[in-house]
């Protein structure tokens, strides 16, 4: 709220110095601005009279700025000069639209409340443009289906292109599972990254993070901590839940994932899930009915038979070979 005033100061202060510069080049307008003063203290005054009578101060302020416009037009200067453009013209930078934070509100709040998670500071680096399905390869094939790495790896990269693309319209969730390093969090933050640039809302956090975040707010109600955290696990337009199956998983890390899968998906809010667990392991490891819903809402993509962490290290070390390195 604080960023909020100093955008609404910043911003009047912007008019007044404009105003001040314009009484003092355009022949005028001090004119139009003191009688603006004039005729509303005398209709204010007229109003508080025994008359009763009561002005029309919208048809005043629209008639004077008719003519500061037309001015300011004569003298080469833009329409909107004292009205310059909000940040956010929908709650006109007061951070809220009806009595609800708006949604560069909520944005903002994740970005403060989070900015200190790892995986939140790559969400604007990591591209699709990155992600090579020719590095998974065409004789890894998955025993359950038959598709090879590759295959998986080019719906994988479709399914995201699509989720972004029609994102709001119905689009299922989604779940990547497979091996530490196959692509799951990239790919999972290259959705992040696309929708924040869209003005998305976008909470990434991982899945033992997000259980503390749950936890801390069901246990500690009382200790005078900022709420935003929690109530942006579910109001964020989208939800990314990173390693799910890392956390310490006992009966309420089960009933918090159902409340958070449940929820958003009763408001319609988008969720994208990565896991090392196979689909039996998250069977046996969730509620019967957590897999369920899982079934039910989310699509499913396997990511295997690359893994990028190890490529990564090995091109970390190729420099030092070209540049003469031993």
């Amino acid at each position: 709220m604080q960023e909020y005033r100093e955008l609404q100061q910043d911003r009047d202060t912007l008019i007044r110095d404009r105003k001040r510069e314009l009484r003092a080049k355009v022949p005028g307008f001090a004119e139009i601005d003191d009688g603006f003063v004039d005729q509303g203290r005398r209709a204010l005054i007229a109003s508080l009279s025994d008359s009763g009578e009561q002005p029309d101060f919208r048809a005043l302020t629209d008639r004077v700025i008719a003519q500061e416009k037309d001015l300011l037009r004569q003298n080469g200067y833009p329409d909107d000069y004292l009205n310059p453009p909000y940040r956010c013209s929908d709650c006109r930078d007061t951070g809220y639209v009806d009595g609800e934070p708006c949604h560069c509100f909520r944005k903002r709040a994740i970005e403060l409340v989070f900015r200190d998670e790892p995986v939140m500071k790559r969400l604007l680096t990591d591209s699709f443009d990155h992600f090579d399905v020719t590095n998974y390869p065409e004789d890894r094939i998955d025993s359950q289906t038959g598709a090879s790495s590759r295959q998986w790896a080019t719906q994988a990269l479709e399914a995201s292109h699509h989720f972004v693309e029609n994102f709001g319209e119905g689009t299922r969730n989604i779940v990547f599972y497979g091996p530490p390093g196959s692509g799951k969090t990239f790919l999972s933050s290259c959705i992040a990254g696309y929708l924040l640039r869209e003005g998305k809302t976008v909470l990434y956090l991982s899945a033992s993070r997000l259980f503390d975040v749950m936890a801390d707010h069901s246990f500690n109600r009382d200790s005078g901590t900022d709420d935003i955290g929690y109530s942006s696990i579910f109001s964020s337009d989208l939800l990314i839940i990173d390693d799910l199956g890392t956390e310490l998983t006992n009966a309420f890390t089960s009933s918090a994932l159902f409340d958070v899968i449940s929820s958003r998906g009763s408001e319609e809010k988008s969720v994208i899930i990565s896991t090392n667990l196979a689909l039996n392991e998250i069977r046996k490891r969730y509620t019967e009915r957590i897999y369920s819903r899982l079934v039910e809402k989310y699509n499913f993509y396997h990511l295997f038979g690359f893994d990028g962490r190890y490529e990564n290290r090995l091109k970390d070390l190729k420099p030092a070979k070209e540049n003469g390195g031993n």
